[in-house]
């Protein structure tokens, strides 16, 4: 299986105005306060594959000016959002699937356009507890090469392939992104919210990001939603659009994120009628940029809608 660079002050303005805002309003709904995609992206698997391993896809570099395309057809679905992307850096040939990322200079070249178009990058990083990965080292790399960018909003950490983040692992994490810069926000991803860190919040800004895949749109659907109630009032993510989940589990093409109508913004408003607290700071990422399935072959996020 598996926000962006408002400053620290900003960001407490604008959740207790959110807060505020929803509970003076009966009316008042949940919605996405960021919205972009994955780089690296992927790509899907062809018809009826069941092997999880060729089922999760393959990883897609895409061209600087598509990777944006995607980016911004996925935040085009939900008016008023920002634009924002989860950003690979590191060590990824561990991964399943394995991937070899971009060079320091394609990193340099891609956010520099990044800046250009306004969008908040997320750095992030998959630890490795096999190789006991040093994540306050990684975090002074990757911030050290790129945090002149602008487009930078802050640093992530993958959890899979790691360990539970205790609470003095979050706090000495969060610190040390705010070193290089006090407006960064950290986000932590696991599909098990049981990896989280039970009680540190840090200043507020922390964002929990939610990935589960490997199932119906409906279950995963439920799931993260109670992934968001159980930790509001603190921002939470999805990471949704999977190609394991565009066909069933069992590569039927009866099910399936493909089925839906518009699949970005129709499963992110399904998650959002669930969510409890309407002015919850929320974001969604989706994965699957183009589809290897014959059936649906029109899915490419790289392409002008």
């Amino acid at each position: 299986m598996r926000i962006p660079g408002l400053s620290i002050l900003n960001t407490s303005v604008l959740l207790t105005f959110l807060f505020s805002s929803a509970h003076s309003d009966p009316k008042a709904v949940p919605g996405y306060h960021y919205t972009g995609a994955w780089q690296p992206s992927r790509i899907s698997a062809g018809e009826g594959i069941t092997e999880l391993d060729v089922k999760i896809g393959k990883f897609l570099n895409l061209p600087k000016e598509q990777l944006a395309r995607v980016i911004f057809n996925v935040n085009s679905k939900f008016p008023g959002s920002e634009p924002w992307a989860f950003w690979a850096v590191g060590d990824m040939t561990g991964l399943t699937p394995a991937h070899q990322g971009l060079t320091d200079e394609q990193h340099e070249a891609y956010l520099t356009f990044m800046d250009k178009q306004g969008v908040r990058v997320f750095l992030e990083i998959f630890p490795f507890k096999e190789k006991n990965t040093d994540v306050l080292k990684e975090i002074d790399h990757w911030l050290g090469k790129f945090r002149h960018h602008p487009s930078v909003a802050g640093f992530g950490i993958d959890l899979e392939y790691y360990r539970k983040a205790s609470d003095a692992d979050a706090q000495a994490w969060d610190e040390r992104i705010k070193s290089h810069n006090s407006g960064y926000r950290m986000f932590l991803r696991h599909y098990n919210a049981d990896f989280m860190p039970p009680t540190y919040r840090g200043k507020g800004d922390l964002i929990f990001v939610d990935f589960a895949s490997e199932a119906t749109v409906e279950d995963l659907s439920k799931g993260f939603a109670a992934w968001a109630n159980r930790f509001a009032p603190a921002a939470c993510a999805f990471q949704i659009g999977y190609p394991a989940d565009e066909d069933g589990m069992n590569g039927s093409k009866e099910m399936g994120w493909w089925k839906l109508k518009d699949p970005v913004r129709d499963w992110g408003n399904m998650i959002l009628s669930q969510i409890n607290n309407p002015g919850q700071e929320l974001g969604l990422i989706w994965v699957t940029a183009r589809s290897g399935k014959p059936y649906h072959k029109n899915w490419d996020l790289t392409r002008k809608f």
